[in-house]
């Protein structure tokens, strides 16, 4: 054979999602490099490829002829498309992680959009030094305003050293205002994906690689697969953010994979919050992170802050019962004062719709979805008619419904929701304008930005929203939370940690004055937000797990399938058969789908024994009717 019929054998991962083969073989005329981006066709659908193994024919001549399947040839494609391999460690690192395949985390890491131009996320061949540089990950714990200024200097410094900056935020949202305010005086250098038409992107993209000067790319996750030659400090943005976790399978944490990354590439990686995870300021306090600058500890909040008890009787009904009502006597007369002033009002929910959560008062059972068993949410349409709605997943139910686990009609909605806070808010002060902030009344960022933009005039008025309206607010003078008891309902082990991050971002934006409403008194999270005592909490919180075996000490597994009865005691019997040495718990669910059982199998480990290699491979033969979810952020 002539030196131009020189013939190589590749190994391809297909980056598409859900595929249990790990990798495909093809031949080609031409040697690929490690990383090599390749169109190949998988289940008679055309998709991309990366090579990670490149190997002479000759050399595998010998496991060729034992193999029972013919190769087929390969084309690569035009140019230099390939990523770092260090991209391609971190993807390998972090499909140990998930227990899932390398293509599926690069199904998850690089967005659809690349996937059809790979020469707009590839970087081409960067020399890798032979020593390994991991540089521990920094931490920025700092109000918004200081943590901003710090990231400026940071993108300052880089520049100087002709270094290029990768910024990550969690939503579209968060990027353009991380743009607004990074971007002054750095406009030709300073480039964002948010809120891009297809063209729109491709352009930046094309400019962000094609700029001379070191740039800042200011972007979300979906883009991390993004890198220059000259790009070393990866920074992200609202750490303690829960977007930053898919929504589909393989359910990864962007996170993991960022740190995954920076080690693997000997990039600095930067996490900044007004409030850091738990995670992050436990691997703080175990030596495994550093501060890049001291972490505050401590709030200090504009406004004056205080709690009102809602559970303490103000009037009573004929049977002598404590009077129900939606604001307290408290948040009215804030109210009445900011109209006086005519300065603004935001009053909080944390969901949308008449009530968050609906219980069995026979059984005392939460309504879940039948789809994905979050808390359903009482809604009411213009005519008047009500129905249930499911806001993580959108599925609908009639509002004439029955208990999923006693039958029972004795259904109780329960919580405060913006509809009902809007309806309360007209009858006490019909005269003073009122604007709404929520999917349902903006469920575009254009419509959003209008109620904002219209709230900030200079005629004052009452905003009623959601977590939603966080991301379109300046400061405003007077803050009510009216309700966020609902989330103490969710079964989830950082509930408490979720509620402290929102309500300390809430009162981050009060100037003058903000008003807690709970049920809950005797809640330690909201006594430690309302003053924001971030160690406090920190030690509290921190304990808590430990003693309870929970994240972070902690690694779950949760493997979760569905069907009859007859059909899930096989399911179980076959799961307790491959893991029975690990002492897996199981939990029967209800009401996943109508007609079908839910079953979940947990498996628990220490956070320093996964990822765990007998377990991955027990994992990977269960079918795709097993859904798999490493450290999911709740068991039920």
């Amino acid at each position: 054979m002539s030196k131009a019929e020189k013939l190589f054998v590749v190994e391809v991962i297909p980056i598409v999602r859900g595929l249990p083969k790990a990798t495909l073989s093809y031949f080609t005329k031409e040697k690929l490099v490690l990383g090599s981006f390749v169109r190949i066709t998988v289940r008679n659908t055309p998709a991309l490829g990366l090579v990670v193994r490149t190997t002479d024919a000759k050399e595998a001549k010998s496991s060729l002829k034992a193999s029972n399947f013919a190769l087929k040839k390969l084309t690569p494609l035009q140019g230099d498309h390939s990523l770092s391999p260090a991209f391609i460690r971190a993807a390998e690192a972090s499909a140990r992680y998930y227990a899932t395949s390398v293509g599926s985390i690069l199904g998850s890491t690089i967005p659809r959009s690349l996937l059809e131009s790979p020469e707009l996320v590839a970087c081409g061949q960067r020399k890798e030094s032979k020593i390994k540089l991991t540089r521990e990950p920094l931490l920025v714990q700092l109000s918004d305003e200081e943590r901003y200024r710090e990231y400026k200097s940071i993108v300052r410094g880089a520049f100087a050293r002709s270094s290029s900056v990768l910024f990550l935020v969690p939503t579209l949202e968060d990027g353009l205002r991380a743009y607004d305010i990074l971007s002054k005086g750095i406009e030709a250098y300073a480039f964002t994906t948010a809120r891009k038409s297809a063209k729109a992107l491709r352009s930046t993209l094309e400019a962000a690689h094609g700029e001379k000067h070191p740039i800042l790319l200011i972007t979300t996750p979906g883009f991390i697969s993004f890198d220059r030659p000259d790009l070393d400090t990866i920074i992200l943005e609202k750490e303690n953010s829960r977007s930053y976790k898919t929504l589909a399978r393989p359910y990864i944490d962007l996170r993991i994979f960022a740190e995954l990354l920076a080690e693997e590439s000997g990039k600095t990686l930067i996490l900044g919050d007004s409030v850091l995870s738990l995670r992050s300021l436990l691997r703080e306090k175990q030596g495994k992170y550093a501060e890049l600058s001291p972490l505050k500890w401590k709030t200090h909040y504009d406004a004056k802050t205080h709690i009102v008890d809602m559970k303490a009787p103000v009037n009573a009904d004929a049977k002598g019962e404590p009077e129900f009502t939606i604001l307290s006597k408290e948040i009215i007369g804030m109210i009445s004062r900011a109209i006086e002033e005519k300065r603004k009002v935001f009053l909080f929910a944390a969901r949308r719709g008449l009530a968050p959560s609906t219980v069995c008062r026979d059984c005392g059972t939460v309504l879940p979805c039948d789809n994905c068993k979050a808390p359903l949410v009482l809604h009411e349409r213009s005519n008047g008619d009500r129905f249930y709605l499911c806001h993580a997943c959108g599925a609908q139910r009639d509002a004439h419904t029955r208990c999923g686990h006693c039958n029972s009609w004795n259904l109780v909605p329960l919580g405060i929701g913006v509809t009902r806070i809007r309806d309360e808010v007209r009858k006490l002060f019909p005269h003073s304008p009122l604007f709404i902030l929520d999917k349902e009344h903006a469920g575009t960022a254009k419509e959003a930005t209008a109620v904002a933009k219209e709230f900030a005039g200079d005629k004052g008025g009452i905003l009623v929203g959601t977590e939603l309206a966080l991301l379109y607010l300046e400061k405003v003078p007077y803050i009510g939370i009216i309700s966020l008891d609902s989330l103490f309902s969710i079964p989830d082990f950082g509930i408490h940690e979720r509620v402290f991050y929102l309500v300390n971002r809430i009162l981050e934006k009060a100037e003058r004055e903000a008003i807690i409403q709970t049920r809950n008194i005797g809640k330690e999270v909201l006594a430690f937000a309302s003053r924001g005592d971030i160690l406090d909490f920190f030690r509290t919180e921190i304990q808590e797990r430990e003693e309870l075996a929970y994240p972070p000490f902690t690694l779950f597994i949760k493997v979760t399938t569905e069907g009859s009865s007859d059909e899930l005691a096989k399911k179980a019997a076959r799961l307790r058969t491959l893991f029975e040495e690990f002492s897996p718990d199981f939990i029967k669910e209800r009401g996943v789908k109508s007609g079908k059982v839910g079953l979940s199998m947990v498996l628990r480990f220490h956070k320093n024994e996964w990822p765990k290699p007998e377990v991955e491979e027990k994992l990977a033969l269960l079918p795709p009717d097993f859904l798999i979810k490493v450290d999911p952020d709740s068991l039920f």
